[in-house]
């Protein structure tokens, strides 16, 4: 934790705007500026109350809004922590949930639910293009980022394109690093679809939330460097982890036709 400085809270109690709204402002430019890093933790309502001179319901008021707007976050018994930032992966998922985190600064780490080879039901198949009934794996994991769940993913992969993958532990190797080494498989593009759902309680358990908070339901079909379907996803999100990312570009046809391109990311992660 880095050294207080009580200078860094100011307020103006002569200026016309609120002093919650004041020490909201402050406290988000300690936070942009640095002073207090993501994961840090802030000083206490009431000794910050005494920083600026005001009542410990006016701090926590302000302290209230940032945490509502996902700058702050906090933790019953521990007090009030810097947000972790959001992390925005490139476009379309061709690269593993391990890959993607670590590219951008922070530390994955699975946890497997479950690993187990079913009989395709009629959905699966449909997805992966393969008979029904024919064995899938299906894999189950809980994903955290620097330590914090964000998803619960659940992964379907035919048997039959992917042998001898029973004993393979994916709570330490990356799932897709493993189908490039052993099998050639490159994932190159997927279709991903994101729709808004509400976290049960055992979801609910497994992220750290409450049950019935906002959570995103994410449904992805992977490609091969083929253009062969090679894994069903199926994910939920914590909603207060995530944000959606959508690149639109517009493509001139003939010197006349337009034509609208989008390329959409999975959700990013906070930690």
């Amino acid at each position: 934790m880095s050294p207080i400085d009580t200078s860094w809270f100011k307020i103006n109690p002569q200026s016309a705007l609120p002093l919650y709204y004041q020490i909201k402002q402050n406290l988000l430019e300690l936070v942009e500026s640095g002073k207090f890093a993501p994961g840090e933790l802030l000083p206490a309502e009431g000794e910050m109350g005494d920083y600026y001179g005001v009542s410990r319901l006016t701090v926590r008021q302000a302290v209230g809004e940032l945490v509502h707007e996902g700058i702050l976050v906090r933790e019953r018994g521990r007090g009030t922590f810097v947000a972790r930032p959001k992390t925005t992966p490139v476009a379309v998922r061709t690269a593993g949930f391990s890959e993607r985190i670590r590219d951008a600064g922070q530390k994955p780490s699975s946890q497997v639910l479950s690993y187990e080879v079913i009989p395709a039901p009629v959905n699966v198949a449909e997805f992966l293009q393969i008979p029904v009934g024919s064995n899938v794996y299906k894999l189950t994991r809980l994903r955290s980022v620097d330590g914090d769940p964000q998803m619960i993913e659940t992964t379907h992969l035919s048997q039959e394109m992917f042998p001898g993958l029973e004993n393979t532990d994916f709570s330490k190797v990356s799932l897709y690093s493993t189908l490039a080494e052993k099998f050639g498989c490159s994932v190159m593009a997927a279709d991903e679809v994101f729709e808004p759902v509400l976290a049960t309680s055992y979801e609910a358990e497994l992220l750290g939330t409450k049950a019935k908070s906002a959570a995103l339901l994410l449904e992805v079909i992977a490609y091969d460097q083929f253009g062969r379907r090679v894994e069903y996803n199926k994910s939920i999100v914590r909603g207060d982890k995530a944000r959606l990312l959508f690149h639109i570009r517009r493509q001139i046809m003939h010197d006349q036709e337009t034509r609208i391109q989008w390329a959409s990311s999975e959700p990013s992660l906070k930690a």
